[in-house]
């Protein structure tokens, strides 16, 4: 492909992700319900700029960050939010019913047990907690193109790094995505060991997911359509999210029936 072509499909194609990144961060703070006296935890919380933006929605008292990286979870301690160093593959360090909002952000694709988070999160929520989970959709339709074509599926999971792709086109994406320079080699690093997307699920399997561990589903929607773009993309996303980019899916832990006299 010519140099221009190439850098003009890159340029749309990048245009088009970031109307699905806006329009699901949108989603992820509509999610929030206002709570002055409520304790959040975001699993996997990086630096903790978004988890700022989705604690400052709901106003939380006490804003918890789980991070795997040592360096990050330094990072959100110095942002106000108290820092745990902890595996989500393995378990959460807290005590249960002892939260009112669980958040995990781009976080389930990057574990090799996505079930666990689900389950300790439902565990930590008190009753009528609920959690609000992000994460690409591998029934998307560009996934099952590249799956045609005989490519590994453009959102994972990846063998090595989210660096690591078939297309040049995708490799720009990403590198663009983590602020890297197009072109050279970079340091096989831990950091970009834990960019990686190990499992990737589709829309019906992690509602089904979240209702086995017992929440119950609020708000379910996809975000991107590719490869069409925004005026396109928004309603067919609404229509068929099964088939979507991105989701964003919000599960409720039932309050405590009564006990009957």
């Amino acid at each position: 492909m010519p140099i221009r072509a190439s850098h003009l499909l890159t340029h749309y194609l990048d245009s088009i992700y970031q109307d699905t990144v806006s329009l699901r961060y949108a989603a992820q703070q509509a999610c929030m319900e206002g709570n002055r006296a409520a304790r959040l935890l975001d699993i996997g919380c990086q630096t903790g700029t978004n988890t700022l933006r989705l604690s400052g929605v709901v106003g939380a008292s006490q804003v918890i960050g789980v991070e795997y990286n040592l360096r990050t979870v330094r990072e959100a301690a110095k942002q106000g939010i108290w820092p745990l160093l902890a595996d989500a593959n393995r378990g959460l360090p807290l005590a249960g019913d002892s939260v009112d909002v669980v958040t995990a952000m781009d976080v389930l694709e990057h574990l090799v047990d996505p079930r666990m988070l689900i389950r300790e999160a439902h565990r930590v929520l008190r009753p009528g907690g609920y959690l609000v989970v992000a994460t690409p959709n591998l029934a998307s339709w560009h996934n099952i193109v590249a799956l045609l074509l005989g490519l590994q599926p453009f959102s994972g999971p990846n063998l090595t790094s989210m660096l690591d792709a078939d297309l040049d086109v995708v490799k720009r994406l990403h590198r663009q995505a983590y602020g890297l320079p197009e072109e050279g080699d970079l340091p096989a690093d831990e950091e970009q060991e834990l960019h990686r997307h190990i499992v990737v699920v589709a829309y019906r399997a992690l509602l089904r997911l979240m209702t086995r561990e017992g929440f119950r589903i609020e708000y379910a929607r996809g975000f991107g359509y590719y490869p069409f773009p925004p005026f396109l993309a928004r309603p067919l996303a609404r229509i068929d999210p099964w088939h979507a980019h991105h989701l964003v899916v919000k599960g409720r832990k039932p309050s405590v029936s009564p006990v009957s006299p």
